[in-house]
């Protein structure tokens, strides 16, 4: 008998086997798509990691740089309308609002010491936080902050040209002193805490006369006091049992006991310097000769001798130390030297400099009202 071909259970029987195909060609969708979903998570993730880690040149539009200054973490940059903290990669962490242009910042380690000159007020800062902050009697001449967050802030007085106020990392005023016969241009706080020295000038009858005092706080006495005439002080820093002290035409290197060891006289312009942590001093001089104006850079060791010259066919703009690297910025150059003068590396044509940090091995700057970073070994 001859059999008969059932087509409606075929058909299901059809249907069944397309909906098994479509239902594994799903799956094998649902699968891909999930793959390729974690695929691109792991990339977004990574490219906002990248994005982080490359985030310069930083902007500032409609913001002019005040400073700009290394701490701990980072760096810090004061404009005309705030206090913006980042991370060594450009990462932005906070900013503090401000609008004044007589804003001054220095730090030391994570501390950032931030002032209006001309004002009573100032704030201790970290990266994550405002740590301090007060109101003082009379308005602030300048400040500066020293190792391990103690801080000193001259300030306008009373009684006497100035008011020089010590204070200890927890803010404590440990130490007062009326300046009552001269104006303070600097100081320099000893290692252990204990003291300072100080830097004034006085004019009077139209000569300055220089002041160098040795300040102690335990027993608020003048442990040093000295004169120089016919020189305005720019610096005071002392190293191991060296003082020196950097004028307008002239720089003293002095022992423990007040006396000079030696008196470097520039005979020239002197148009910027450092004074390193171990005591040598290196200044960029220039001098008219004939109808050209000639560009020196001299280096000194820590008790006046000189170590090395070198002519330069430019002015040099910008002259900083960091744990012993010297950085040298020129109106085309970027140079980084030692105390002998020895050229380590160089970079030309970086564009206009305004104000540059080190962060071995990164350099940033400021240029144009931007932040840029560069390798630099």
């Amino acid at each position: 008998m001859k059999k008969v071909l059932n087509v409606k259970a075929q058909r299901e029987i059809r249907k069944k086997q397309l909906k098994k195909k479509y239902f594994k060609v799903f799956l094998l969708f649902l699968a891909f798509f999930g793959l390729m979903l974690v695929v691109w998570q792991i990339s977004l993730k990574r490219l906002i990691f990248k994005d982080k880690q490359q985030t310069f040149p930083i902007l500032f539009s409609g913001d002019c740089v005040l400073d700009f200054k290394k701490n701990k973490n980072g760096f810090c940059v004061l404009t005309n309308n705030r206090l913006n903290f980042y991370a060594k990669n450009g990462e932005f962490k906070r900013e503090v609002v401000s609008s004044s242009a007589n804003n001054k910042i220095e730090s030391f380690g994570e501390f950032v010491l931030c002032y209006e000159k001309g004002s009573k007020s100032y704030s201790i800062n970290n990266q994550s936080k405002v740590l301090f902050s007060d109101v003082l009697p009379n308005n602030i001449i300048f400040g500066k902050i020293f190792k391990n967050g103690r801080y000193v802030i001259v300030t306008e007085s009373e009684d006497f040209y100035c008011d020089l106020l010590v204070f200890d990392k927890d803010h404590k005023q440990i130490f007062y002193w009326g300046c009552a016969e001269c104006l303070i241009n600097d100081v320099d706080v000893f290692e252990d805490g204990n003291g300072c020295f100080v830097a004034a000038t006085r004019f009077k009858d139209g000569f300055c006369k220089t002041f160098l005092y040795e300040l102690k706080f335990s027993t608020n006495e003048e442990i040093l006091k000295k004169e120089f005439e016919k020189c305005i002080p720019i610096l005071i820093k002392k190293s191991g049992s060296i003082v020196i002290l950097v004028c307008d035409f002239v720089t003293f290197f002095i022992d423990a006991n007040g006396s000079v060891l030696k008196e470097v006289n520039y005979g020239r312009d002197l148009i910027n310097f450092v004074v390193t942590n171990n005591g040598y001093f290196i200044g960029c001089f220039s001098k008219l000769d004939g109808n050209v104006i000639k560009n020196y850079l001299v280096s000194y060791d820590k008790i006046g001798n000189k170590l090395a010259e070198q002519n330069l066919d430019e002015k040099v703009k910008k002259i900083k130390e960091y744990d012993g690297d010297i950085l040298i910025v020129t109106d085309n150059f970027l140079f980084h030297t030692n105390v002998n003068l020895k050229i380590k590396n160089q970079i030309k044509d970086l564009g206009n400099i305004d104000e540059f940090i080190y962060d071995k091995p990164y350099f940033y700057y400021v240029s144009m009202n931007k932040i840029n970073r560069l390798l630099f070994k």
